[in-house]
């Protein structure tokens, strides 16, 4: 599932950049010691808001915040029922997207087989 991915103390590097300059800060990279898993599967990065109403609140996000690849996970440190896992409901709606770009994907095949066997036609019959 990491394929060529980047490591997760690279990207944690690059949360941390990214965070300071958008009013927020990585409080602790526990990557190794978070029991808090996002909808990559992977384990989250703790956060602290520093600006508006909830400054000095404490967050978790996807190692993979901000960039192409961020499953969009987020949730307040002082919130977390059961912090080893992840809710059931959170399983499902991270499924459910999945699903949808998986029958994006298929889509997008079958009309590329569709235009496939349509231009070996074409070469076929009219050379």
């Amino acid at each position: 599932m990491l394929g060529g991915r980047l490591s997760s103390n690279l990207l944690a590097g690059f949360a941390k950049v990214l965070m300071s300059s958008s009013g927020s800060s990585v409080v602790k990279i526990r990557l190794q010691h978070s029991k808090v898993y996002c909808h990559c599967d992977l384990k989250c990065i703790l956060f602290t808001c520093r600006r508006g109403p909830n400054s000095g609140r404490q967050f978790y996000r996807c190692v993979y915040n901000r960039s192409e690849d961020d499953c969009s996970y987020f949730k307040w440190a002082d919130e977390l029922d059961e912090p080893s896992y992840v809710t059931h409901n959170e399983f499902k709606a991270s499924d459910a997207r999945n699903s949808k770009k998986l029958d994006s994907i298929l889509l997008m095949m079958k009309v590329l087989l569709v235009m496939f066997f349509i231009d070996i036609t074409v070469r076929v019959y009219f050379g």
